[in-house]
Order: C-alpha cells, then sequence, then structure tokens
C-alpha cells in the first residue's frame, strides 16, 4: 500500500512542480482574441515546452493509473493456506 502512496505522492509532486512552471499570470490576458481575427497565434518556444511537460504529465499518470489496475486486477499471490484442487 505504501508503494501505490508514494507512487500518486510522487505523482502529486511532478504535477505541482509541472503546473509552477508552467503558469504565466500574464499570459491569461494575452491570449484573448477579438471575433472578426481570422490569424493563427503564433506557437513560441514557451508554448511548445508548456505543451511537452503537460506530455509529460498525462504519461506519468497514465503509468501510475496502469500500475494501479494491474495491482487491483492481478491475481493474487497464491498462499499455502487454501485447499488444493
Amino acid at each position: 500500500m505504501s508503494k501505490d502512496n508514494d507512487i500518486h505522492k510522487s505523482l502529486q509532486e511532478i504535477a505541482e512542480e509541472v503546473l509552477a512552471e508552467s503558469y504565466f499570470p500574464e499570459d491569461d490576458e494575452g491570449n484573448q482574441h477579438e471575433y472578426d481575427d481570422t490569424r493563427r497565434p503564433k506557437l513560441t518556444l514557451r508554448h511548445l515546452n508548456k505543451l511537452r511537460k503537460i506530455q509529460e504529465l498525462k504519461k506519468l499518470e497514465g503509468e501510475a493509473h496502469a500500475e494501479f489496475v494491474k495491482q487491483m486486477y492481478g491475481t493474487p499471490p497464491e498462499e499455502g493456506g487454501g485447499p488444493e484442487f
């Protein structure tokens, strides 16, 4: 059980670090576009880096979930106390 808590705890710490590194409050107001503005916004290195970090975070979450599902639905270890057929 402590292994699951460690996985989720480390995942939570990683998520907080990624969010702290990639959140810029000044970007909140700068991304507002007018209705008649049909140009595509430019992707900057900051945007690409943020997308990369989000993808890494999703990958870590998927791995943690896969490990959890494997543990939940996996076969229990054999114990010597049960009847044999």
